[in-house]
Order: C-alpha cells, then sequence, then structure tokens
C-alpha cells in the first residue's frame, strides 16, 4: 500500500462513512426485509472496517491478522449476498436443473481443495491468506460472469437494486484479481495498483449509495423459468457429466 499520504488515507477509509448511511437507508426504508443477506453483508464489513482501522493503532502482527481473518470473513458474506442476488432472487428454480448442482458441487470442491492445499504448502503465512482470498475472488468474479450471461440468454432484465449489488461485488473483485496479477509480476515495485481494490471498493459503496438512494419502482419480472432449449441442453450436459463422473462397468 501507498503510505505517507492523507489523501489516501481518506481513499482507505472513506467507504466506512458511506456505508454507514447505505445500512441506515437499508433499515429506515425497511430494505433489510427484502436483502437480508446482502444487508448482513453491509453490516459486517462495516465492523470490519471499524476493526482494522483500531487494529492500525495496535502491533504489526495484531493487523496482520486482523486484515487477513477479517478478508476471508469479508469473501464469505460477499458470497451469502451474491447468493441471495442470483439463487433466491433472480433464478430461485436454478437448483431444480441438476447438472448445475453438478457442475457448482464439483467446482466448488475443487477450488476448496486446490486453496487448501496451495496455502498448506506455502511457506509464507502472508501468501496463503493471499492465495485463499484471491481463489474467493476467482469464484465470485466467475459466478458474476456465468449468471451475468445467463440473464442476457433468457432475456432477464435487471431492476436498479439487482444490477447496482452484482455491479458492485463484479467491480470490487475484478480490481483485487488484477491487482494480484501485477503482485505476481517480476520485479514488480510497488505503485498506485496497490490501491486499485481500496477504489474500487470506494466506488461499489458509492454505486449501491445510490442506487438505493431512491426507491424502486414495481418492476413486472416473468416467471423466473428456463427456456425449454435451456432445459434440453442442461439434460445433455447432465448425461455427460454422469457418464464422467461414474465409472463404467466391464471397462478397466
Amino acid at each position: 500500500m501507498i503510505h505517507g499520504s492523507w489523501m489516501w488515507d481518506i481513499v482507505n477509509w472513506a467507504s466506512l462513512p458511506v456505508m454507514a448511511v447505505i445500512i441506515a437507508l437499508f433499515v429506515w426504508r425497511r430494505l433489510h426485509r427484502e436483502y437480508p443477506l446482502f444487508f448482513l453483508f453491509l453490516v459486517v464489513t462495516e465492523l470490519v472496517g471499524l476493526l482494522r482501522l483500531g487494529a492500525r493503532y495496535g502491533s504489526s502482527q495484531t493487523y496482520f491478522y486482523v486484515y487477513w481473518i477479517s478478508d476471508l470473513l469479508f469473501d464469505f458474506v460477499s458470497l451469502l449476498a451474491i447468493y441471495e442476488l442470483f439463487l433466491l432472487r433472480l433464478f430461485p428454480h436454478f437448483h431444480k436443473t441438476r447438472v448445475y448442482r453438478y457442475l457448482f458441487g464439483i467446482t466448488a470442491a475443487i477450488i476448496a481443495i486446490g486453496a487448501w492445499r496451495a496455502a498448506a504448502a506455502s511457506q509464507n503465512v502472508n501468501a496463503g491468506f493471499a492465495l485463499i482470498t484471491r481463489v474467493i475472488d476467482f469464484s465470485i468474479v466467475a459466478m458474476l460472469i456465468f449468471f451475468g450471461f445467463l440473464m442476457l440468454t433468457m432475456g432477464r432484465q435487471w431492476n436498479r437494486h439487482d444490477f447496482g449489488i452484482a455491479f458492485g461485488f463484479a467491480l470490487n473483485n475484478a480490481a483485487a484479481l488484477i491487482t494480484t496479477a501485477m503482485w505476481v509480476r517480476t520485479r514488480y515495485r510497488a505503485s498506485i495498483v496497490d490501491e486499485l481494490p481500496v477504489l474500487a471498493f470506494d466506488i461499489s459503496c458509492l454505486t449501491w449509495l445510490i442506487v438505493f438512494w431512491k426507491p424502486e419502482k414495481p418492476l413486472q419480472l416473468a416467471p423466473a423459468e428456463l427456456h425449454p432449449e435451456m432445459v434440453q441442453q442442461a439434460r445433455h450436459w447432465e448425461e455427460q457429466l454422469k457418464g464422467w463422473i461414474t465409472p463404467r462397468k466391464g471397462k478397466r
């Protein structure tokens, strides 16, 4: 991170007052009933930010563990908010297509095992924490791309609130991946790229404040059902996937 400038201190902590306003807005308009998991994300993120701000005045070791452990908590509530957005709101019947359950389950297992093994093999604790969080960042971006493509394919329409939530998460996690890609480059030197995730999160918070500032107009959405062509294609993928994961008798 770039230090030595009061401007960067403002950038680093600007999300705290903005997030507090969004939380108050949710409570005032009772939006926490409509978006309970996203509201949980807002509250946890605000508490994490305050905890990190307080840890700055402690030892460097204390701040290190507070930062990375809270980062994992941040990623966890981010996944909950994205789960609510796509699987509870936009595609409530998504789980009925078994091939998607297989794909998501296998992918989640591969990511979890791969991240755990890589982190365990890492001799640097900092690198281990960073690897786990970046794997989660990649997973979030992949899910956003997948469901965004599904929205376009099915001809679904976003309302302002849902689009704002998705855009904020996509921007924040994409910035984290870009920064990580720059860090792994050889002979990398500290630059403004290190502040990219913080800038992206500030913009995400401003985006959420703007989209939730005005009440959402009622939008008549079509039932979240898959088109027959998509169902047929999904069944075809399901049969292929079953054939891949189930050993065939008579073959050695």
